[in-house]
């Protein structure tokens, strides 16, 4: 007689005895048969038999049930579902009614992370340990003929599931089933564990300054909300000690990383640290530190590679607030100069900087106020000290024509006052001390009118753009210090800017007329191509742009852009600055991606010709960098990288290789670069990377 999904009505009446005697509750069960022995107090199941009590579930193809005992006995296709996400399955299985006790044999553990134990028999000891016998344990999937890439062997281990760890002694590592490691005793967190003390996995690191060695890194848990990265570069010729620590609280995060070595009789080091705390819906407050011992240093011993080129290092503070209309903020920056044809007494401080920044909302018109405060303070040990106090209102107006014309109008003012001490004026050849003003308004009207053709498979626009600027044609004074405007580069990102200086201290005088054409063409499913060109006119000759700007002229270099998108696989961008009369490239940036997965190149470009002024950071720079990324295979994945100086005299700066195998439970990463470049105490050299991992064994103790 067969039952299908249905729980039979004998289990009712025997709940009564059943329940009385578990403290578990009713015992549910659901077979194609089921039977029930008066005398024996037994119930028989057979076929896709599910036994249920509790938050226990059991299945089987053959199930017997003490009613008295509280015993099942079940076997052919056993399988326990674990209350974290894990199926055991065995041959055989002698357990208690709630299942928390008794005996499995030939069984087959998938945990929650799918990784997969295979035992002689396994034995549940109140709900909490199980005991493993002649155990394997891998991450690896079985292959066809059984075998697993690796595993960890132990004649026992144990299975903490209250203190989730797993645990084995007298274990061995084998790879390709060939002994590779004896480990005496091995513990590590079971899948439900995120975090939790262990050394991680190590790995081979090599280059010039420190020669061959190895990397040991240790994790600590030390809180729920804390943690410490203990990772130390064991080398032939030293230690580079270094670590990171991390600590989360309601109102924020702390992250502080650093390194140390004692080399050649010297201390060096650098540290990062980064701190927010959200004081409340309102206001924040952030601190960034960002020091090294030495300008060398990040290089040497290559311990970042974002920006160990960069001119400085950044270390700043300030007590923010945002609301929907405004932002405050009160701070200061730390400025460490890390180029050493530079004096370092001559960098500033800038100690308080506040910004303050509010807009009303929109009117009926669409029309906004705008009003913005802004003060900073930098002293030095050597050169001029100033102080500025800035003010600017303005008004916005940004819509549409009723006949299609899309424009904004703007009209801003900007006061500022400065306090100056001991500025040289190079002009007077004497310095300056005391108070000086400016003042700058100006108005400006940006209209531009889009043709639209619908086509179809694609939509094409027109958009012609003229933008007229009004503004007096006063002189910036020769007594205020320019420390926030000097680098001024024309380009199409600021073709149609109001303002092209960026900073405060300089702006631009004179009415001028910014214009360009843009044309933009849209597939329907996919793809596009734009392309913007334009020009500005000024009205007067004001002389105070570098000479390299692109400004210097009334009618200035020629702008243009273009981005072409046809798929996912092809992107190129093309910016380019062109002298008016000559035709001429004076910058040309070139930033190109193709490919799919299987093969990828990504490559940037640029040359840019400058003259020598104080306001050029590069003369007559050519410089190439390229990607070339392969997904080899499922599993493999090689990347390749050059860095070329192009100008006369150059050549390759920076070569670098990747290759990474990865799979569900191996990773093995590989890489090498070479640096071209030499500075005092860092000279090129080789860097050789080697890691290996084991999943999940990312932290493991020995």
């Amino acid at each position: 007689m067969k039952f299908f999904g249905f729980i039979l009505t004998a289990v009712l009446f025997l709940t009564r005895t059943a329940a009385a005697l578990d403290k578990n509750g009713p015992v549910d069960f659901s077979a194609d048969e089921l039977t029930y022995d008066r005398e024996m107090n037994l119930i028989i199941a057979r076929g896709n038999v599910t036994f249920t009590q509790g938050n226990s579930s059991l299945r089987a193809d053959h199930i017997n049930y003490d009613t008295v005992d509280g015993v099942v006995i079940a076997s052919g296709n056993v399988e326990i579902y674990t209350p974290d996400g894990g199926l055991m399955r065995g041959n055989y299985a002698k357990l208690s009614g709630d299942l928390k006790d008794g005996l499995i044999k030939k069984i087959r553990y998938t945990l929650s992370d799918q990784s997969v134990l295979t035992a002689k028999e396994a034995e549940h000891i109140q709900g909490n340990f199980t005991e493993f016998e002649d155990v394997a344990y891998s991450s690896c999937d079985f292959c066809e003929d059984g075998s697993r890439f690796w595993e960890v062997k132990a004649k026992k281990m144990t299975h903490d599931k209250a203190g989730k760890n797993m645990t084995a002694q007298n274990a061995t590592m084998t790879i390709a089933d060939v002994p590779v490691m004896y480990i005496p005793y091995f513990s590590y967190p079971d899948p439900t564990v995120k975090r939790k003390s262990g050394f991680l996995m190590p790995g081979i690191k090599s280059n010039r300054a420190m020669s061959a060695g190895v990397t040991v890194p240790y994790y600590w848990e030390i809180s729920p909300y804390t943690d410490f990265l203990f990772s130390p570069w064991i080398a032939t010729k030293g230690i580079l000690w270094g670590g990171t620590l991390r600590h989360n609280f309601s109102e924020g995060t702390i992250d502080v990383n650093g390194t140390f070595i004692r080399q050649d009789g010297q201390n060096r080091y650098n540290i990062v640290a980064r701190g927010d705390w959200h004081v409340n819906d309102v206001w924040r407050a952030r601190l960034n530190v960002d020091h090294a011992s030495d300008d060398t240093y990040l290089r040497r011993y290559d311990i970042r590679s974002d920006d160990i080129y960069a001119p400085w290092l950044k270390s700043d503070a300030a007590l923010e607030a945002l609301t929907e209309n405004t932002y405050f903020s009160f701070g200061g920056v730390h400025y460490q100069n890390m180029r050493s044809d530079v004096n370092d007494d001559i960098i500033p401080e800038v100690v308080p900087l506040m910004q303050f920044s509010h807009t009303t909302a929109p009117q009926d018109n669409g029309g906004y106020w705008s009003f913005d405060v802004s003060s900073a303070t930098l002293t030095r040990k050597i050169g001029d000290d100033s102080s500025r106090l800035s003010v600017e209102t303005g008004w916005h107006l940004p819509g549409i024509t009723d006949w299609g014309a899309v424009y904004s109008f703007d009209a801003s003012a900007l006061v500022s006052g400065y306090h100056v001490e001991d500025y040289f004026i190079a002009e007077k050849n004497k310095l300056f001390s005391g108070y000086v003003g400016a003042f700058n308004p100006q108005a400006s009207l940006k209209v531009s009118y889009p043709f639209v053709k619908i086509g179809e498979n694609y939509n094409q626009i027109l958009e012609p753009i003229v933008m007229g600027v009004v503004a007096p044609n006063s002189r910036n004074s020769d007594k205020i210090p320019n420390e926030d405007s000097s680098d001024l580069d024309f380009d199409d990102t600021n073709l149609f800017a109001e303002k092209r200086f960026v900073g405060f201290d300089m702006f631009e005088p004179g009415s001028r007329l910014n214009y360009g054409l843009k044309w933009s063409m849209y597939g329907h499913k996919k793809g596009y191509i734009s392309a913007l060109i334009g020009q500005s006119y000024r009205f007067t000759h004001s002389g105070i742009f570098p000479p390299d700007s692109g400004l210097v002229d009334q009618a200035s270099d020629i702008v243009g852009r273009i981005s072409i998108e046809p798929n996912e696989f092809i992107s190129l961008n093309y910016a380019f600055r062109m002298d008016r009369k000559s035709l001429d490239l004076n910058r040309s940036d070139i930033s190109l991606s193709a490919g799919n997965a299987l093969l990828r190149v990504s490559a940037s470009y640029i040359n840019l010709k400058s003259t020598v002024s104080e306001y050029s950071a590069y003369n007559n720079r050519e410089e190439l960098i390229y990607y070339i990324e392969s997904r080899l295979t499922r599993y493999w994945m090689l990347k390749f990288n050059q860095r070329i100086n192009l100008s006369d005299g150059g050549g390759v700066l920076e070569t670098g290789g990747y290759l990474r195998y990865e799979d569900e439970c191996f990773a093995l990463e590989t890489g090498i670069k070479k640096d071209y470049t030499y500075d005092r105490d860092y000279e090129s050299g080789v860097t050789f990377q080697l890691g290996v991992e084991f999943k999940p064994f990312g932290v493991f103790n020995m």
